[in-house]
């Protein structure tokens, strides 16, 4: 797919479906939303690797010579757009326009998640050629950034819940959500599609506080491993979402972050009892092995 830029508005309006539900004030409480936007914690996912954002401020503060080489090359508007064309579950063309901010800005440099990585569209690519993964399943994205994968899904038939730790990404996410997934454009979603976009920090405890017995069919990640660290928690959030009997993480990635071999990711999966299938370049499918869904009562 070729990425087409397009003008970002001064303003997003604010537009909410009935299927659709948007938190948009980061310092704010909907009771019809199960996303506590006042409970969330500040949170910046770093190219560094992952961390509150406490432990990444000292990076912030060190930046600054960086902000002014980026002056000496004029500073451009460090926005962009991507637009990207999915064919929904009712056989429409949906074009999904995201906001986001330049690969090498400052602020992909501070926040992984505001950009759109290559990852992302191969796995939307992967979940329109089988539809199966989305259509009346639960499905959960880890990592969703600017929402490309998510919103496929979501017009693909999934009941969606879109998660991703950094809160600056979360407020983008939900911008995008709320222009992509309108009144006027609804239609072309499933009846029974639902779309959630919530902050999840993986491991312990947060995925406990996240939910204690949702679980769901479908888990999507996209380019998500930045570190080694992050591999535990990773399929530790996983382990404990993922359905048992007929659960899929499908794994997207392009970009070997800090040299992570594949062979590191599938070791820590298999820790888990979660078997590994790659089915095309760059896709990695885990399901439960046979011992753990026959368990499973």
């Amino acid at each position: 797919h070729t990425y087409r830029p397009t003008p970002i508005p001064t303003t997003i309006p604010l537009r909410r479906c009935c299927r659709c539900f948007v938190a948009v004030n980061c310092s704010s409480s909907q009771s019809n939303n199960r996303t506590m936007e006042s409970e969330e914690q500040e949170w910046t996912e770093a190219p560094e690797g992952w961390g509150p954002n406490e432990e990444s401020q000292d990076n912030d503060g060190d930046s600054d010579s960086g902000d002014g080489l980026l002056d000496l090359f004029g500073n451009d508007d460090p926005h962009d757009s991507f637009t990207f064309d999915i064919k929904t579950i009712r056989g429409n063309t949906k074009t999904i326009r995201l906001n986001g901010f330049k690969l090498g800005s400052d602020e992909t440099d501070r926040s992984t998640g505001v950009t759109l990585w290559q990852a992302a569209p191969r796995l939307a690519d992967y979940l329109q050629e089988h539809i199966e993964l989305c259509k009346g399943r639960s499905v959960l994205e880890l990592g969703a950034g600017l929402g490309l994968c998510g919103m496929t899904a979501y017009y693909l038939g999934a009941k969606m819940t879109m998660t991703d730790g950094d809160t600056h990404v979360l407020q983008r996410m939900r911008e995008n959500v709320r222009q992509n997934c309108d009144d006027g454009e609804d239609a072309l979603a499933a009846d029974d599609s639902t779309m959630e976009c919530r902050q999840l920090l993986w491991g312990s405890p947060h995925m406990e506080k996240f939910s204690e017995n949702d679980k769901f069919d479908t888990i999507l990640g996209a380019d998500v491993i930045y570190t080694e660290a992050s591999i535990e928690p990773l399929f530790d959030t996983v382990a404990f979402f993922l359905k048992k009997p007929g659960g899929v993480f499908v794994l997207s990635r392009y970009n070997k972050w800090n040299s992570v071999d594949n062979e590191v990711v599938i070791k820590a999966a298999e820790g888990r009892c979660l078997h590994c299938t790659r089915p095309s370049e760059g896709i990695f499918l885990f399901q439960w092995n046979e011992t753990e869904e026959n368990g499973e009562t």
